[in-house]
C-alpha cells in the first residue's frame, strides 16, 4: 500500500495531533503570559512572548500568515527579516549544511 506524502503543517512535518495540540496550547499560553507580563511591573514578559511566538510560528500556518502580512505592512521589519534570512543561509552554506526553502 502506497501512502500519500505527509503534508506540511507550519514549518515542521506532520505531528501526532496530541503533540500539536500541546505545542499550540504552550505557544498561546506563553504568548498571553508575555503580554500579561508586560503589564505587570515586576515580571519580565518579553521572554515568554518571544518563546510563544516562536512556537506558534513553527507550528501554525495561520500565525505564519499573520506574521507575513505584518511584515509586508512594515517595510523596515521586512528588510531586517530578509537580511537575517540571507545571513542564516550564508552561515549554512559556510558550514556545508543543506539549505531548505522556508517561505
Amino acid at each position: 500500500m502506497i501512502e500519500a506524502p505527509a503534508t506540511l503543517r507550519g514549518l515542521v512535518k506532520r505531528r501526532h495531533h496530541l503533540v500539536r495540540l500541546a505545542l499550540l496550547t504552550l505557544g498561546w499560553t506563553l504568548l498571553v503570559g508575555g503580554l500579561v507580563g508586560g503589564l505587570i511591573p515586576f515580571v519580565q514578559g518579553w521572554p515568554f512572548g518571544v518563546a510563544g511566538a516562536l512556537i506558534l510560528y513553527v507550528e501554525s500556518r495561520w500565525f505564519q500568515r499573520k506574521v507575513r502580512r505584518w511584515r509586508q505592512r512594515h517595510p523596515r521589519v521586512e528588510r531586517v527579516w530578509l537580511k537575517l534570512k540571507a545571513w542564516r543561509r550564508s552561515r549554512r552554506k559556510a558550514r556545508g549544511g543543506a539549505t531548505t526553502p522556508q517561505e
